[in-house]
This record gives C-alpha cells, sequence and structure tokens, in this order.
C-alpha cells in the first residue's frame, strides 16, 4: 500500500471515529460496532493494534496516534487493521493511559469479530477498522 492511500485510510478512521463518538454521549463507555464476519487472523492484528494504541499514545506528544498492522511490506494475510487513539489534551500521561485502558478493554470485548469499532469517553478515544489490501 502506497504512503497516500495509507494516509487517507488513518484519515477515514479518524472521521468515522469522530462521527461515531458524537452518536454516543461522552460519559458512555458503550463502543460503536460495525459489521462482522473478521477473520481470526484480523483478530489476531486487531489485538496487536489496540495493545500498542493504549501503551504508545500516552507517550506521544499531544496523545495522539496511529498504526497499522501488519506493518507495510509484510507477507502475512491481505487483511490489515487500522487504529487511531487520543487523548484530551489536558489529561497527564497516567490519565489517559488509564482512559485508553477502559476503550481498549471496552473494545476488544464488545466488538468481537467486527470490521470496525470506535469508543468515546471523557479523556480519550479509541477506534480500528480492517482493510482488505
Amino acid at each position: 500500500m502506497n504512503l497516500s492511500l495509507q494516509k487517507l485510510l488513518t484519515l477515514v478512521v479518524v472521521v468515522v471515529a469522530a462521527a461515531a463518538g458524537t452518536l454516543i454521549e461522552e460519559t458512555s463507555a458503550a463502543p460503536n460496532c460495525l459489521g462482522t464476519g473478521a477473520s481470526a487472523d484480523f483478530e489476531a492484528y486487531k489485538a496487536h493494534v489496540l495493545d500498542e494504541l493504549a501503551n504508545v499514545t500516552p507517550t506521544m506528544e499531544g496523545y495522539s496516534y496511529s498504526t497499522k498492522f501488519p506493518p507495510p511490506g509484510s507477507t502475512a494475510a491481505p487483511e490489515a487493521v487500522y487504529g487511531s487513539a487520543s487523548c484530551t489534551p489536558d489529561v497527564g500521561d497516567s490519565a489517559c493511559a488509564s482512559c485508553l485502558i477502559g476503550a481498549k478493554l471496552s473494545l476488544a470485548q464488545s466488538c468481537a469479530f467486527a470490521l470496525y469499532g470506535a469508543v468515546t469517553l471523557p479523556q480519550c478515544t479509541m477506534s480500528f477498522i480492517a482493510v482488505v489490501e
């Protein structure tokens, strides 16, 4: 996948996550899950992406991070998972990390085998989307 397509897909994840967030009360931990039938490989990729988002985002300047798994050039299955997470700029590292752990658990439990999922919490957001490359 070329870099401009990757940037476009990351933007789609962010825009869809933002739109999903407007449909959920800000205090709600209920994720928005769409689509079904993701493969077992996808579920493993999703778990990797959600873990990376929860671990890396609190360390990033601006508390915003996007990622993809498997990495570009991989010989893995044609499915890939893109993910994005952010925390509100006024939170500290530990509050951001705690919020993202809650978001990760919510998505993992509620969006099993979904092709898209997003959750908006008062201090953070997290989303993922499946893409066949």
